[in-house]
């Protein structure tokens, strides 16, 4: 049986949390979903690596505490400035591109690992212009 001073403690400590101040660091927020693009790039055999384990593992090493995301953008391959000449993708490697409401983007390489694990690096600024 719950007593009618515990329902007071429990209201009493509710609005105590409710009229505590906020912080200033931004919290990551579902306000919307982010958009998500996919390469549709097509590899035969089927590739080891798929945008959503990729954008999955890309996430997981974001700091627990960062703007709302607005994109999650998977691309096979590394990173490439346009025109250049660069290596063609393979279908294990890639990079997931994250983009910020109120910061700027970054990109993590990922790839596909023995027994189905996908590595992640650490999180690095996008460069502008890619």
């Amino acid at each position: 049986m719950i007593s009618l001073a515990l329902v007071a403690a429990v209201v009493a400590g509710c609005a105590a949390i409710s009229s505590a101040p906020s912080s200033s660091l931004p919290v990551a927020s579902a306000v919307a979903s982010p958009e998500v693009a996919c390469d549709s790039a097509q590899f035969q055999p089927t590739p080891s690596l798929t945008c959503g384990p990729a954008i999955a593992a890309a996430l997981a090493v974001l700091t627990p505490v960062h703007p709302p995301i607005i994109r999650e953008e998977f691309r096979w391959g590394g990173l490439c400035p346009p025109g250049a000449p660069c290596a063609p993708p393979l279908g294990n490697a890639g990079i997931v591109i994250v983009g910020f409401a109120s910061e700027p983007s970054v990109f993590v390489y990922v790839s596909a690992e023995a027994g189905g694990v996908v590595a992640a690096s650490s999180p690095a600024l996008y460069p502008s212009g890619y």
